[in-house]
């Protein structure tokens, strides 16, 4: 299995709850040194499953879900904690979040969901911008807004806030916030948010 390979064939009929699941089974495929696999459970996939709720991904929500969960891990990977590695050294952890980000990109790429990959490759390069000038906060809340977006749809409101990201800060992070609360409720999907950013402050660094 190359590197930019999507999900295995074989697990692509399981559901959103599932997109961990398939993420370490993927993962696995790869082998060491690169990766090697956590055993054990690694967690709820609440990125995937927010991800798989709104009317842009619903009919697709599996892979939306797996994509945005490896996206997640390509992240995690290069800021904080693998939650499908086992202990990798730093620069192994930087290789392996490469490969997770190619991951979740060509998968969205063998749909041919130009608009949903403009979304996340964004939300790649953005989120390390603001992680590398240690904007943490600013950078989750950016996660849950473009998840939304891409869950739900992005419109002019959307891209002006995160167009405004990096230059304005608190302001722009709470704008975006507010977006994402109206954006949520409009569909039907604050239970996810909520789970989201429960999530984040569970697992946010000391």
């Amino acid at each position: 299995m190359s590197p930019i390979d999507p999900f295995p064939r074989d697990q692509a009929t399981t559901g959103p709850a599932d997109a961990l699941k398939m993420l370490v089974a993927r993962a696995g495929a790869e082998g060491p040194p690169l990766i090697v696999v956590k055993e054990g459970l690694v967690g709820e996939p609440a990125f995937g499953l927010m991800a798989a709720a709104g009317p842009r991904t619903s009919s697709r929500g599996s892979v939306h879900a797996f994509v945005v969960e490896a996206v997640r891990e390509g992240y995690l990977c290069h800021n904080e904690t693998s939650r499908v590695l086992e202990s990798p050294d730093a620069d192994l952890a930087l290789l392996a979040g490469d490969l997770f980000y190619a991951i979740g990109i060509s998968a969205l790429a063998e749909l041919g969901d130009d608009e949903s990959i403009r979304l996340l490759s964004d939300l790649i390069v953005v989120s390390a911008e603001l992680r590398s000038v240690g904007r943490r906060d600013d950078a989750e809340a950016f996660w849950v807004a473009r998840t939304l977006a891409l869950a739900c749809g992005a419109d002019a409101e959307h891209w002006a806030l995160s167009e405004s990201l990096m230059s304005a800060g608190d302001r722009s992070a709470r704008d975006l916030d507010a977006w994402s609360d109206r954006t949520a409720a409009t569909h039907g999907i604050t239970r996810h948010i909520d789970e989201v950013r429960h999530l984040i402050h569970f697992t946010q660094s000391p």
